[in-house]
């Protein structure tokens, strides 16, 4: 595979710290970010840098064996810069394409697998973001297959929270579809065309470090999560620990005459609890029975188009979710208009840990270090078989030696 950063553009937004430096070039922490994404990359026998005339002091620097410098005479947008890979030969079948504003730590072998098992002509790399108000956001599949592209600004709030990171692998066969010597940009000049040329475009959901360095606020919240385990075991490859969090009367307000709680009336305090376990580079992950699927009062595209408001939601409060699992199973029968290929028992639904185990094993998750946060018996015995500490918040039911907490934040401000 070959690699390609994208380092030519204007750092409009970061002019006022940058000092005329472009944005590549500029420290964070006594290392540019240019050095820190080359440093991730030291494996590959080729990288493109592609840029413009402007800023060859500066790139010149890097060249070496390894490194193959493409300038343009003028800005072609981070499409249009493509087109001149085609000058290099033999180029690789698949291309990793990395913006150069970009500080990552994440596992390449293991996205670039799912990239060839998926048969993808284009791989974006999508993560769960804090500012989803200026991100593309793409709609999966089951199968992670592109539903649907949301470009920024949103009209709609139900389109969930799998965000564009900037980091993306394309087959070679992709560059035709690139005009020669014209400004394009890949999202809005040339993927709507790929989609409706029936090209394979997949997203691949990573709870890996990925932080654009677009903003002067972004660079400082960058410059205190390299210090932390945040970056540290950003990769999967390295395990970090998890806050698993319960939905109904503990994320949201729970009514018990209902017989399926409105995921979006928020508990005060919580937007700031989540930031907070976002912050501390803890995932925050959502486990939740959810058996009015079953019983026939809720359908599961209600349900799963509710968490996809609840994700946006949150974003746009500066903090998010990195998964949501939810189970939709119950065993007893005997309600009007209860959905038969959901009554049954499931290792997922609470008190079983299914949920649990499945969320282990997709995040890599440090079980001794994280916790468990409900409000139920069922959400500690879950917890108790997965050997995970738990917290309860509010009164349902007591554990004699444990605190009853009145809220999320009350419960992790006294772990965080």
């Amino acid at each position: 595979m070959d690699v390609a950063i994208l380092i030519g553009g204007k750092g409009t937004r970061t002019k006022k710290i940058s000092k005329k430096i472009p944005k590549p070039f500029l420290k964070i922490n006594n290392k540019s970010i240019i050095e820190r994404q080359l440093e991730k990359l030291k494996l590959f026998k080729r990288i493109f840098l592609l840029s413009n005339n402007k800023i060859t002091k500066y790139n010149n620097s890097l060249v070496n064996k390894n490194i193959v410098l493409i300038e343009e005479n003028k800005a072609l947008g981070n499409a249009g810069c493509l087109k001149n890979l085609n000058k290099y030969k033999p180029l690789k079948d698949d291309i990793l394409i990395i913006s150069g504003d970009l500080v990552f730590n994440f596992d390449i072998k293991k996205f670039n697998k799912f990239h060839k098992k998926s048969k993808s002509d284009i791989t974006f790399l999508v993560h769960p973001n804090d500012h989803i108000f200026d991100s593309d956001v793409l709609e999966l599949n089951a199968k992670n297959k592109l539903i649907k592209l949301h470009r920024k600004p949103h009209s709609k709030k139900d389109i969930g929270n799998l965000c564009l990171s900037g980091i993306f692998i394309i087959k070679k066969k992709i560059l035709k579809f690139i005009k020669d010597n014209k400004f394009q940009d890949f999202v809005k000049d040339i993927l709507p065309e790929l989609i409706k040329s029936n090209i394979k475009v997949y997203g691949y959901n990573s709870r890996e470090f990925i932080k654009d360095a677009g903003t002067p606020k972004r660079i400082k919240e960058i410059k205190k999560h390299l210090k932390t385990i945040k970056y540290t075991k950003g990769t999967l490859k390295r395990k970090i620990p998890a806050i698993f969090l319960d939905r109904d009367g503990v994320i949201n307000k729970e009514n018990s005459n209902l017989h399926y709680q409105n995921p979006l009336e928020i508990i005060d305090g919580t937007f700031d609890a989540v930031k907070k376990i976002n912050e501390k580079g803890f995932l925050s992950v959502i486990i939740t029975n959810q058996p009015a699927v079953a019983k026939g009062f809720v359908s599961i595209n209600k349900v799963e188009k509710d968490h996809k408001k609840l994700e946006y939601l949150f974003s746009t409060k500066g903090s998010y979710f990195d998964r949501i699992y939810y189970c939709p199973y119950y065993p007893i029968k005997g309600f009007k208009g209860e959905v038969k290929k959901y009554k049954k028992k499931s290792r997922f639904r609470k008190p079983n840990n299914g949920m649990f185990l499945k969320a282990i094993k997709d995040l890599n998750i440090d079980t001794k270090q994280s916790y468990m946060i409900g409000d139920r018996n069922t959400d500690y015995l879950a917890a108790k078989k997965t050997n995970i500490k738990f917290l309860i918040v509010g009164n349902k039911f007591k554990i004699k030696g444990k605190k009853n907490f009145k809220n999320l934040k009350e419960a992790i401000n006294s772990i965080l």
